[in-house]
């Protein structure tokens, strides 16, 4: 489903005039630095943006798009096809809040990280799509190539995401790149493996372990 973002939404303006009351007026709410962050490697198609936003609804997510094209932080670009494609990009005013949302989520990881409490929508692609961003600050981890994949099994490995890990920083890899090291498992192995615990013994790895498991332990844990 497209969305049309036909309207230009009045941005609700915080009562306090200072940077801070400011900046929160534009990205203090639930939706609008998830945003930032799915769309940190990529313009995406917005059928595309809504699949890696767990919990979303077409309408808020169709608000919050408007609301941020208003604020500049977004653009739209409209494509002449049937059916009709539109696809959203971050302009260099949102580009700038991609350090502020990475830094957001690594503290939200060491100090509000808890199991699932059955009401959040959970999805472990979500966070796997977050991990450049959650490891920005690793340095020292060994270079190579690691696949993660979320799936039932070898057959249906489901999802897969590729990180190139070089000079010792973890970055997006190329898609069906030749990894160095393989790590799989079902939502549930995953849940656990990202979890408050760590708990790595649902994930089944292949070729480098140890570089696998380098990148796991590299996570923001609290202290």
């Amino acid at each position: 489903m497209e969305y049309g973002l036909g309207t230009t939404l009045p941005v609700r303006a915080h009562r306090q005039w200072t940077p801070l009351a400011r900046a929160l007026t534009a990205v203090g709410d639930h939706w609008t630095l998830l945003i930032v962050l799915a769309l940190a490697h990529d313009k995406l198609r917005l059928n595309v943006l809504r699949t890696r936003l767990p919990g979303v609804s077409s309408g808020v997510l169709d608000h919050h798009l408007s609301q941020m094209i208003a604020l500049g932080l977004l653009s739209r670009e409209r494509f002449r096809e049937m059916p009709p494609r539109v696809e959203v990009a971050l302009t260099e005013s949102g580009t700038d809040l991609l350090p502020i949302a990475a830094a957001l989520a690594r503290w939200g990881m060491r100090h509000e990280w808890p199991m699932p409490d059955g009401l959040e929508h959970v999805r472990a692609d979500a966070i796997l799509r977050q991990l450049p961003a959650l490891l920005e600050e690793a340095t020292g981890l060994p270079d190579g190539i690691v696949e993660a994949s979320v799936g039932p099994g070898d057959d249906d490995a489901g999802a897969s995401h590729w990180f190139q890990i070089s000079n010792g920083r973890l970055t997006v890899g190329e898609s069906a790149a030749e990894a160095t090291a393989r790590v799989q498992g079902d939502e549930a192995a995953w849940v656990a493996a990202l979890g408050p615990g760590g708990d790595y013994s649902g994930l089944r790895f292949a070729g480098k372990r140890s570089l696998a498991k380098r990148m796991l332990d590299a996570l923001p844990r609290e202290s």
